[in-house]
């Protein structure tokens, strides 16, 4: 899909590093913690779409926080001397006055969801970006969310921004019910959620087919006039977008579509558009 296709308009940011300290800390379920950063670089900070991702940048080994890169006259990072920050990319699920929200899935393994665990206010973290954000150019009569916990931020934030008239659908997919304490806003009125819980689901391969035979079998008005928005593990949200273009009518244009991290692939680090 080519520029003049694509029903997204681009703004472009100053890229910026900015270093962050923890104000707050609040689970959301047992498995989903929503960690609020603060501090005087915050200031000018935009985030104009809920996929908007940033690199956050965690301490190295034996570091309190992380050594920051330096952005140079060229708008290029430079790394900084010794041991180099970690970094991730993640969205951000709300912007204050003051403060933003990140939203981590604490799964046990891994640099981000391992600091998150141990997160208490005073942590500092780097954060880097974004260098743009995507804005949807049409306005659909409804929307399609099919996502697991690493899109469930940015889906929420989306539906937040959506006018009421939009009617929208759900595919939520968590690792058992305790997860969707997470998301009350999947339940509010012009939403419309069907959870499917991991745990339940079998192997890697039944997931994707179980979201698929969902999704088909879903009673959804007119494809022409809606917008999906799919995120997750890259092969069952292709899997999805596949199921979408061929059997429920389609065009590529009315898609977003990302892996955001890829089974097998423990250091996933960024977010892959799908095509």
């Amino acid at each position: 899909m080519n520029r003049e296709d694509s029903p997204f308009e681009l703004v472009r940011h100053p890229l910026k590093v900015r270093r962050l300290v923890v104000a707050r800390v609040r689970d959301l379920s047992p498995r989903m913690r929503r960690i609020t950063l603060g501090g005087p670089e915050l200031e000018g900070f935009v985030s104009l779409a809920p996929e908007d991702h940033v690199k956050l940048l965690f301490p190295a080994e034996g570091q309190s926080e992380p050594a920051l890169p330096v952005v140079d006259e060229r708008g290029e990072i430079r790394p900084p001397p010794g041991a180099r920050p970690i970094a991730r990319d993640y969205t951000i699920r709300a912007r204050h006055a003051d403060t933003l929200d990140v939203d981590f899935l604490l799964h046990g393994h891994g640099v981000a969801s391992s600091w998150a665990a141990r997160a208490t206010p005073g942590h500092v973290l780097g954060l880097a970006g974004p260098r743009g954000s995507r804005l949807l150019r049409l306005q659909p009569a409804w929307q399609l969310f099919v996502g697991d916990e690493t899109a469930l931020p940015e889906m929420t934030r989306r539906l937040e921004e959506t006018p009421s008239t939009v009617q929208n659908f759900v595919v939520a997919l968590v690792e058992d019910a305790s997860d969707q304490a997470a998301w009350p806003e999947l339940a509010r009125p012009g939403v419309e959620t069907r959870w499917v819980h991991r745990a339940e689901a079998g192997g890697a391969g039944d997931v994707a087919k179980r979201l698929v035979d969902i999704v088909h079998a879903a009673e959804l008005p007119d494809a022409r006039d809606g917008f999906a928005w799919l995120a997750g593990e890259a092969s069952e949200t292709s899997a999805v977008m596949r199921m979408l273009m061929r059997e429920r009518g389609f065009s590529r244009a009315r898609i977003h579509a990302s892996g955001h991290w890829k089974r097998g692939v423990v250091a996933h680090d960024h977010h892959e558009p799908l095509s």
